[in-house]
């Protein structure tokens, strides 16, 4: 062979040989498309009443193909061969004989003289029509469930799905986008419908949510747009309460801020907790507050002034003033922070606490809105309060505990008034500077923000308010379960506030844990708008169980493709796909969601 001679490959040219499948073969059941397999159905047989959409939830079954053929009858020989049918089944009903076959035929009987109504009365134009099921499936096991699956869902529908046996080519031609119906297929397919069953059947029908205001946050998988109102009250919308989850990656942050931005745009305040600083770029860009509470002087709650907290309404607690049940807030903030703290040494402290606040003229029936901010107790006063105690290895222990809040290296963090003010419609709280702490201080002034923001909701009932807890994780702590059952306190009494709580976080079994599911659960349950991106697999297997996932809603799930979810408003569920206005990337800003 010479040198200079080139072996040449033959390379795919032109477009049939690229989208063309490595193998094709037509088997009697069923066919063989590269490495899938599948095989093609046809409806032989249709109930006397549909719904709106009834060819739909077979259609959109997982793997599955449909195509549907329509093409116009002659009027002038369908009603010759209606005349001719009624005649011929009015004379067997008349003639008698066994007791199923006359019911079988008054039933057909009933059935001609309605269509000859429609098209005689009601001029309505009738139609052969067909429809094509094609199953597809990664191997024959799967194939058969699927198939099954499909049978049962047309079964449920009272229609029925005939396999094309030894016309699998005829069926495949059918089932794809050429517009083409083989005979052999419409011999067995075709049957005669007005055109409001038609009209009724799967393509005119779109499963989108359209409230007719709200906030448009995209298009479902059909093309239906998704207009939400998340203020809508009735049926089955009982509250505004958001639950988002979804793996790092998936748009998670990206469709908050499109949720967040619109609500300000109506009229809303919004409030988010942001650990991790992807909202700063759009509280400025909207010309909000954004406050820094990892430590800088305006970003400081005092966790001794008494603030407005959501009661269990389970007890009797919401039967206490308010400087009562901030007592219940207390022993969570210092848990939190002191995880060595003792249920004995929390006893001694209570009691010094309420000392500290008879010394500045707090009683049990004080109004906190009564008094300033630079007129309440601070921790370095409580920490002197703790240093007048006995000399005492308890008493050593909880000065020693509380010196570093006092006077120590956190102390700028929660030492002095409270200097964070709510002077905007759009607040963002920042602890992204606590990130690099321990998690005790994270979760400590998580809670301690958390509760600032339920007293900014609970002053005015009138006022529309987005609270939005973003990487809500950081409040669980089977340790501490009273700062997750506060955020469950907030989610169910926020609704009589005329408000909204958004929980934000990436693993729904951050929520499950036995130590906490109590409080966790009612996150998950209780808001009426649900939206879940994709998941990594132990995620995925817990959502099936409480969701009851479908086996496409899981499909879509695990693919975990960008910017699409399993939208759950009250009782619908539909794969959303979530779609930015042209403005709004720019608005968003950089930080998280690219």
């Amino acid at each position: 062979m010479s040198k200079n001679k080139k072996i040449t490959q033959k390379k795919l040219t032109g477009l049939h040989d690229i989208i063309s499948p490595s193998a094709l073969e037509f088997q009697s059941q069923s066919i063989v498309l590269g490495d899938l397999v599948a095989r093609v159905l046809t409806i032989t047989g249709y109930p006397p009443h549909v719904e709106p959409g009834w060819i739909a939830k077979a259609a959109q079954l997982p793997g599955v193909t449909c195509s549907i053929h329509v093409t116009p009858t002659d009027p002038g020989d369908l009603i010759d061969q209606i005349n001719k049918s009624i005649g011929e089944l009015t004379s067997r009903v008349y003639s008698g004989g066994n007791a199923l076959t006359v019911q079988r035929a008054e039933e057909q009987l009933d059935h001609a003289k309605t269509l000859m109504k429609k098209i005689d009365q009601e001029q309505q134009q009738v139609f052969y029509f067909a429809a094509v099921l094609m199953v597809v499936a990664s191997d024959d096991d799967k194939l058969r469930r699927r198939v099954r699956r499909v049978e049962a869902s047309l079964a449920g529908a009272g229609m029925r799905g005939r396999s094309l046996l030894f016309r699998q080519e005829d069926g495949f031609m059918a089932a794809g986008p050429w517009g083409v119906l083989p005979s052999e297929v419409a011999v067995v397919g075709n049957r005669n419908m007005p055109a409001e069953t038609v009209a009724a059947s799967f393509p005119f029908t779109a499963s989108g949510i359209n409230d007719g205001a709200g906030i448009i946050l995209g298009r479902d998988r059909d093309g239906g747009i998704i207009l939400i109102d998340n203020w809508r009250r009735g049926g089955d919308r009982t509250n505004s309460n958001w639950t988002i989850l979804g793996k790092p990656g998936v748009g998670k942050s990206t469709t908050v801020k499109k949720v967040l931005a619109n609500e300000f745009a109506q009229g809303s305040k919004v409030i988010v907790i942001d650990p991790e600083r992807e909202y700063r770029d759009l509280c400025l860009n909207v010309q909000g507050s954004w406050i820094d509470c990892g430590g800088a002087a305006g970003g400081r709650i005092n966790p001794l002034q008494v603030r407005e907290v959501p009661a269990d309404e389970d007890t009797e607690e919401i039967a206490k003033g308010a400087v009562a049940r901030h007592f219940q807030t207390l022993r969570t903030f210092f848990r939190l922070y002191m995880r060595d703290l003792s249920d004995t040494e929390l006893a001694m402290l209570e009691p010094l606490i309420e000392e500290l606040y008879r010394k500045f003229n707090i009683s049990w029936d004080t109004s906190p809105a009564s008094i300033p901010n630079e007129r309440w107790p601070v921790i370095s006063d409580l920490y002197k309060l703790i240093q007048e105690q006995p000399d005492t290895d308890d008493w050593k222990k909880l000065s020693l505990l509380l010196r570093r809040i006092a006077e120590g290296a956190d102390s700028s963090l929660w030492n002095g008034p409270t200097t964070v003010q709510a002077n905007s419609d759009f607040i963002v709280l920042d602890v992204f500077g606590l990130q690099e702490g321990s998690d005790e201080i994270k979760r400590a002034q998580y809670f301690n923000i958390l509760s600032w923001a339920w007293n900014e909701i609970s002053r005015d009932r009138r006022e529309r308010i987005v609270l939005a807890v973003d990487e809500a994780y950081l409040l669980v702590d089977p340790d501490t379960p009273q700062a997750l059952q506060f955020l469950r306190n907030t989610s169910k009494r926020i609704r009589k506030y005329d408000g909204s709580l958004m929980v934000i976080s990436q693993n729904i079994n951050d929520f499950l844990d036995s130590a906490v599911r109590r409080h966790g659960q009612a996150l998950l349950d209780n808001p009426c708008y649900k939206l879940i991106m994709g998941q990594g697999e132990k995620d995925l297997e817990a959502l099936v169980q409480l969701m009851h996932l479908s086996e496409a809603e899981q499909e879509m799930l695990s693919q975990g493709k960008r910017a699409e979810a399993l939208l759950v408003a009250g009782s619908k569920r539909i794969h959303a796909r979530i779609e930015l206005a042209a403005h709004e990337p720019q608005l968003f800003g950089e930080a998280g969601g690219r």
